[in-house]
């Protein structure tokens, strides 16, 4: 082979191998590597599975309760209408359902006649290598050492297993990760182009709202989405762009609303026993005012400490459950709060505790691998290690990173001296921000029972500001070049 081969054999290895499919193809590596490598890795049921898989008839193929929830993930699932609908009623919905709904297809278009938890699985994975793949694209206008060294630490902290467990799993999570990833991407491509805005405004709202319509507490966060897109069309300046933004932020906030109403009576239900029960009364010196002042009887006090699904529960008591829904609401917990500034802070700094575990103790492995009930998977999991035994578990590390973070942010949008650097640091200091509120909603809205679990946008909003400011002080201490293109310090 000539020279001149070899060298034109180089070029036409880095125009296939260029970075951005360099990068997509070490994600995929790594999170393959995990799920789908024997022993398969994913996230045991908590009995919250049902109320996504009564909407495709699915219901587990183990009978045993031990292989089926908590101690063991069940790779296989049978279709059987009425077993499903033992378990759960098709009211319960999320943007989750998307994957499951390809997922089913893809099985049926194999000839099985069962469900293989991994279809799903693959279906997540190359969901995530899309939606990573665009946010590389998006960001090109950033490029620098900065976003360099972030997309490496970002790569270990977000594909550990803390995180990816989820995609072998019927749990909501892996849209919350997914749909955030989409709108980051989109939040990117809307602000560094200068063609097709409409469409890119669009995109960004499509990808938002299915990110607000995984989970139920995601949508509290649809003003800080709202906000965004109203900084964007007020840089732009036309009025076309803003009779856009409009149509989409009112569709948005529709579907929004729509989907807070569609929440299951037995959702709420058990939701607000546990705020009150595992969640206001757990550390409580006082447990019989705090009844009284929820409007409950002193001697439900006995209660402290139990969730809405213990046999003994009194939400199984009808009249209790009249009296109960007559008189707590999502609002009724937060009047509490409100006027309990220091039980709200003890509160939180609680959740905090919890948040920083990272790992619901739900097992990671199939039966077959012969792991104890509960075990917990080790092969990628340095960071959820780190976070979790070597970081300060309070809110006032939260706050510090919080500030920290803003302060970075607040020094660069001073000294940015073009709309796009500034529109990308504003972005970034909505990060902060979400963050916050995912954490009031966990606090007020959850008992500690599933904390950890429903902690997961609140960690990985943290972790994202802590790559960031982590990858600052790396480009920083490597002398970044002073003379970066703009957006250098992309969040």
């Amino acid at each position: 082979m000539s020279a001149m081969s070899l060298t034109e054999l180089a070029k036409r290895a880095r125009a296939l191998f260029n970075f951005e499919r360099t990068f997509v193809c070490a994600v995929l590596l790594i999170v393959s590597w995990q799920l789908f490598f024997p022993p398969v890795l994913g996230l045991a049921d908590n009995g919250d599975y049902a109320r996504l898989m009564v909407h495709f008839d699915l219901t587990h193929a183990a009978t045993d309760w031990g292989e089926r929830y908590f101690g063991f993930i069940d790779r296989h699932y049978l279709v059987n209408a009425v077993e499903a609908r033992k378990y759960s009623i098709p009211g319960f919905i999320s943007s989750e359902m998307i994957f499951v709904g390809v997922a089913s297809g893809v099985g049926r278009a194999l000839g099985s006649t069962s469900f293989d938890l991994l279809y799903l699985g693959a279906v997540h994975v190359l969901a995530l290598a899309a939606s990573v793949f665009l946010l590389l694209l998006c960001t090109r206008a950033f490029v620098s050492r900065t976003r360099t060294i972030a997309l490496i630490l970002g790569t270990v902290v977000f594909t550990d297993i803390a995180y990816i467990a989820y995609f072998n799993s019927f749990y909501s999570e892996s849209a919350t990760l997914l749909f955030f990833v989409m709108t980051a991407a989109c939040a990117y491509g809307v602000m560094s182009t200068d063609r097709q805005r409409i469409a890119w405004l669009l995109a960004y709202f499509a990808s938002a709202s299915a990110f607000l319509l995984a989970k139920y507490q995601n949508i509290v966060l649809l003003p800080v989405f709202l906000l965004f897109g109203g900084l964007l069309v007020k840089r732009w300046g036309e009025i076309r762009h803003f009779y856009a933004y409009l149509f989409f932020a009112v569709v948005a906030s529709y579907v929004g609303y729509l989907h807070f109403i569609s929440s299951p009576d037995a959702i709420d239900e058990a939701v607000l026993y546990n705020s009150v029960f595992n969640g206001i009364l757990m550390d409580s010196p006082t447990a019989s005012d705090d009844l009284a002042a929820l409007g409950l009887d002193r001697g439900l006090a006995r209660y402290a400490g139990s969730t809405a699904f213990q046999p003994d529960s009194p939400r199984f008591n009808p009249e209790f459950l009249r009296r109960f829904r007559e008189t707590v609401t999502i609002g009724t917990l937060f009047r509490f709060y409100l006027v309990r500034p220091g039980r709200l802070l003890s509160a939180l700094d609680r959740a905090v505790k919890f948040a920083f575990q990272t790992r619901p103790t739900l097992g990671n492995y199939e039966k077959a691998s012969g792991r104890p009930p509960r075990s917990l998977s080790r092969s990628w999991a340095m960071w959820s290690t780190v976070r979790s035994g070597a970081l300060p578990r309070n809110l006032w590390f939260t706050v510090a990173i919080a500030i920290l973070y803003l302060g970075w942010l607040s020094r660069r949008w001073l000294h940015a001296k073009d709309g796009l650097t500034r529109l990308n640091l504003e972005w970034s200091a909505l990060i902060p921000v979400m963050a916050l509120a995912q954490l009031v909603v966990i606090t007020v809205s959850d008992g500690i029972s599933d904390l950890i679990k429903h902690a997961y946008l609140f960690n990985l909003l943290v972790d994202y500001m802590l790559v960031a400011l982590f990858a600052s002080l790396l480009a920083w201490l490597f002398n970044t070049p002073k003379n970066q293109p703009a957006g250098e310090e992309a969040g």
